[in-house]
């Protein structure tokens, strides 16, 4: 590994699994200890979590509302749509052909 590669391996987040060239705003997100999904679904899925959440604050059922937001994955999910959001970012300031597609945030 020369010190270029090393450089843009630190740039990134290890988040970014792979891009879609279809749809540059939704790669393939890697989250630690639980696998690999598309970013839209990644979003999806925190949407229904929160939902989840909600319903159970109705219920008074607090444990579960702790447990789900400290110790669960919500978390870890909402990290890894933020560093991905930040990481397409910087692809898209760097410019050529990686950032074609790539939104401004």
């Amino acid at each position: 590994m020369n010190l270029e590669q090393l450089n843009r391996k630190d740039d990134t987040n290890e988040n970014l699994h792979k891009k879609n060239k279809e749809d540059p705003m939704n790669p393939e997100v890697a989250i630690q200890g639980y696998g690999i999904l598309m970013l839209n679904q990644l979003e999806d899925k925190v949407g229904r979590m929160f939902e989840e959440l909600a319903v159970m604050c109705d219920k008074g059922d607090w444990n579960n509302v702790e447990q789900n937001l400290n110790k669960g994955l919500v978390q870890a999910f909402i990290k890894s749509i933020t560093d991905t959001y930040d990481d397409l970012e910087k692809m898209r300031k760097r410019g050529g052909i990686n950032s074609r597609g790539i939104k401004q945030r």
